[in-house]
């Protein structure tokens, strides 16, 4: 590829000189004898241009300073070699902290400026392809977690949700179990200008009260049994862009205090520490719980839950949202497709009408779970009437379970009314441990065999 570089200089024979080395060296070579026509010249060849080469002092008015400035207001970026006089270094370091990629001082060596010259080209390529691969990856993402709706209840929170998106406030999403609280918190991240920056999910019902802490705001090397090394925590890995803190209306009290600290100063102190650390983190929490009327009953700060819900926003139960349901089919329908590699045969009128009308109350992730069964077994799972018999008989006594005094203990029976929860809700934790009448990560606990009921 032709690499094109621009010789701003009002020197002539350094000009000639110049253009005479690097043409000899494989470069086409453009000239200009003032900041103005370097600047023209810079606007009609902006997506040619590999490298500018300029003189600091130039006439007319404007110098070497004015042709940085314009370069940074470009949308491709041209690296900068500026070349001054001995007695005009100063400004040549200014230039560079002002976006030059190096100076070199008269006379020009060659070997020197072709070194550098292609050294700022290799770090501009390297430069433009993680842009690519910036933008490619959110790209990707926001495809991911576009949102499909067509029902004004919907329309009306995405409006909502991306206009405070611009904002770096604080974020309460409240809904159902499996409406996608996630989802719209990745929505919202990816509508901000945080959109570059990591998205840190932690689940505050999966951790157990004793570990919460040093998980949620990391800990130092030494601080207790086992911390052999420093940990940033789930705070200090959302550097630069979003904590999403699930199920927070399970955060114990000893640390919802910290976390409203830490909410309003940016400030918190890692576990062992003494100083405290600094984050630039925006916080989304989410909770399928009435924080209000826990905050009265005495469950949950009340400060905290204000200072959580500057910007709340509800995801509609899918009941409310009907209209959107044929479309989640077939979006679904097709995500299924394409990772099971199975055909994607899309469910009949009579099956989209009655799933339409059914009160699906795991919401969303219920329906993908039932689409992705309808795509795995090539659409046998079809009758609407076997479906609803079926629904009927699990929920009349989903936890039946026989238990003899004598014949299990009390871990063996707590295993078996865990389990029969979580095949009676597919699986869905949250929704057992409702069944249950308990805390989410009391089963997540009893899954990694942490602990106990």
């Amino acid at each position: 590829m032709n690499k094109i570089v621009l010789i701003i200089d009002d020197e002539k024979p350094i000009l000639d000189s110049l253009k005479f080395m690097l043409s000899g060296s494989g470069y086409t070579v453009v000239t200009a004898m003032s900041a103005t026509e370097g600047l023209k010249q810079i606007k009609e060849l902006e997506h040619e241009l590999s490298v500018i080469i300029t003189d600091l002092a130039l006439p007319g008015g404007f110098d070497g300073f004015d042709i940085i400035e314009a370069v940074k207001d470009l949308e491709t970026h041209i690296p900068i070699i500026m070349i001054t006089a001995y007695g005009n270094i100063q400004n040549a370091v200014k230039a560079m902290q002002m976006g030059a990629f190096t100076f070199l001082t008269k006379p020009i060596a060659l070997n020197a400026l072709l070194q550098q010259m292609n050294r700022a080209i290799e770090n501009t390529e390297i430069v433009k392809e993680n842009r690519r691969l910036r933008t490619e990856i959110l790209n990707i993402s926001a495809d991911r977690f576009k949102m499909i709706y067509q029902s004004d209840v919907m329309e009306k929170l995405l409006k909502n949700a991306s206009e405070i998106a611009k904002t770096d406030a604080t974020v309460l999403i409240t809904g159902e179990s499996g409406t996608g609280k996630e989802f719209l918190a990745h929505y919202i991240l990816l509508e901000s200008t945080r959109a570059g920056g990591p998205f840190v999910p932690f689940n505050a019902g999966a951790v157990s009260e004793s570990l919460m802490e040093s998980e949620l705001f990391g800990y130092k090397k030494g601080a207790f049994t086992g911390a052999d090394k420093n940990s940033p925590g789930y705070v200090g890995a959302a550097e630069g862009g979003t904590l999403f803190i699930d199920e927070i209306g399970e955060m114990p009290m000893s640390l919802q205090t910290k976390l409203l600290r830490f909410l309003e100063s940016k400030e918190y102190l890692p576990v062992g520490s003494a100083s405290p650390v600094i984050a630039n983190v925006r916080v989304i929490a989410a909770t399928n719980k009435n924080l209000e009327k826990e905050a009265e009953k005495g469950n949950f700060r009340k400060d905290l839950y204000y200072r959580l819900a500057t910007f709340p926003l509800r995801i509609p139960a899918l009941r409310e949202r009907r209209e959107d349901i044929p479309l989640l089919i077939s979006h679904f329908v097709d995500k299924a497709h394409k990772e099971y590699k199975k055909p994607a045969v899309q469910p009949g009128p009579e099956l989209v009408k009655e799933l339409t009308n059914r009160e699906w109350k795991g919401n969303v992730r219920e329906l993908e779970n039932y689409i992705r069964r309808f795509v795995l077994t090539g659409g046998e799972i079809q009758d609407p009437q076997d479906q609803a018999h079926q629904q009927s008989a699990d929920s009349e006594n989903p936890l039946s379970i026989t238990i003899k005094i004598g014949e299990k203990t009390i871990d063996e029976v707590k295993t078996e009314m865990i389990e029969a929860a979580l095949k009676h809700t597919k699986g869905d934790k949250d929704q057992a441990a409702k069944l249950l009448g308990i805390a989410p990560r009391t089963i997540y606990r009893h899954l990694s065999k942490d602990d106990e009921l």
